[in-house]
């Protein structure tokens, strides 16, 4: 019976505050799969007493290939690391304080529980701070999975086998040593992340000012462009005046539809595109879209830009967003040029809760299989290409607040991007 309550309360304490840290939707399947996981270590334990590592060991593999499973995010290894030794530390500090003062059982775990609410929120709080950082780079990932998984190691075997052996005056002081190891752990990780922080920010803020160039270089163009229509205006109206004169209507008319509006009915659209875009407060994905939408109008592929409402903001990395948008807008873009009648249409809609970003290109007529689309080096266009889509995919599955759906319907490609305010 004690052994059955000891395996809830580590399934409590580890599933827990994983599902916590992740902030995942507790639902059926997870919560069964999760019981499952834990029942199996719980057995395992049972099974081999005089190998408790062997079932921490497994605890901390399964826990983190289970929760990637859930939220597609590596980091999962990372938290399934760091939450055994957040209970490490609360349970043998507690132990301590327990034996010293020879307190009774429930302060014991009353204890055990305080300290690894702090704990786990603390971490929390550490790392929903940096979790652009950490979501963007592999590197602050690896170095702090091989930080945390060296203070593990050094955990279990300066605390845990004494502990297990009852050494409580060899455990004391290897915990104070292990506390002092921990702060510098903590303060080399932080250090660690803030620079890489710092280094981001830069980085975005160069993306900004090239973005915002590029805007800039657009809307110029656009002004040349209107000042040259200024500038003919009163010649068009005497090549007008010619064919009124001679009462031409039907020469008029095809003299106006096919020079006069030809001519400018790309300024025109180019205009109402960027009236669009000034309702999108988000300074690099404009110079994206603007410099995108200049790169089309040279190929004379239409754009058509949808933002009914003011955007100030969306709960996605900007870089990410902008990587996104970009990805689609090329492969749409050299879509394009094997359709007759090219169009690419992008929609920015922002309702009370989300932002959904709808965008969609008229495609050439082929068997294409979607799901084959978003595998690594798989390409219609040859070889050494078919990595775009991929890596759209990869970045907004690291997003547990973003809903991804491609397809194809009446000629059309068409990808939904769904981000939930946060």
């Amino acid at each position: 019976m004690l052994f059955i309550t000891f395996s809830l309360l580590n399934y409590i304490i580890v599933y827990g505050s994983l599902f916590y840290v992740f902030s995942l939707r507790v639902t059926g399947t997870r919560l069964l799969s999760s019981f499952l996981a834990n029942a199996f270590i719980a057995f395992l334990s049972y099974l081999l007493p005089n190998s408790l590592w062997m079932s921490m060991f497994s605890s901390i593999l399964i826990s983190g290939c289970l929760f990637y499973l859930f939220s597609r995010r590596t980091s999962a290894f990372l938290h399934a690391i760091v939450i055994p030794i957040c209970t490490l530390l609360s349970e043998y500090t507690s132990a301590l304080v327990v034996h010293h003062f020879d307190l009774p059982l429930y302060i014991h775990a009353s204890l055990i529980v305080l300290q690894l609410v702090m704990l786990v929120a603390l971490y929390k709080r550490v790392i929903d701070s940096f979790q652009d950082v950490i979501r963007s780079s592999t590197l602050p990932k690896a170095v702090l999975l091989l930080i945390v998984g060296l203070t593990f190691i050094v955990f279990y075997s300066l605390v845990f086998i004494p502990a297990e052996q009852g050494e409580f005056n060899l455990t004391f002081f290897n915990l104070s040593l292990l506390f002092l190891y921990f702060l510098i752990m903590v303060a080399l990780s932080s250090i660690l992340l803030y620079t890489m922080t710092k280094e981001k920010k830069l980085a975005e803020k160069k993306i900004e000012q090239q973005q915002f160039s590029h805007y800039i270089q657009a809307l110029e163009q656009v002004n040349r462009d209107m000042q040259a229509f200024h500038h003919d205006y009163a010649n068009i109206l005497l090549s007008l005046r010619g064919y009124m004169e001679i009462e031409d209507w039907d020469g008029l008319k095809d003299f106006f539809e096919t020079q006069i509006m030809k001519v400018e009915e790309q300024t025109f659209a180019r205009n109402r595109i960027f009236h669009q875009l000034d309702r999108l407060g988000i300074t690099e994905i404009k110079g994206l879209l603007a410099t995108k939408l200049m790169k089309a109008d040279e190929l004379s592929i239409p754009i058509n830009i949808e933002i009914p409402d003011s955007i100030e903001a969306i709960s996605l990395n900007t870089i990410d967003l902008t990587r996104i948008l970009g990805i689609f807008i090329d492969n749409a873009i050299e879509e394009s040029s094997l359709v007759n009648d090219p169009q690419i249409n992008l929609a920015f809609i922002s309702m009370k809760q989300q932002v959904i970003i709808v965008f969609e290109n008229k495609m050439e007529e082929r068997d294409i299989s979607i799901s084959a689309l978003y595998e690594d080096h798989y390409s219609t266009k040859g070889q050494n290409r078919g990595l775009g889509l991929p890596t759209a995919k990869k970045i907004l599955s690291g997003y547990p607040n973003v809903t991804f759906n491609s397809h194809i319907e009446n000629g059309w490609f068409i990808h939904i991007v769904i981000i939930e305010r946060c």
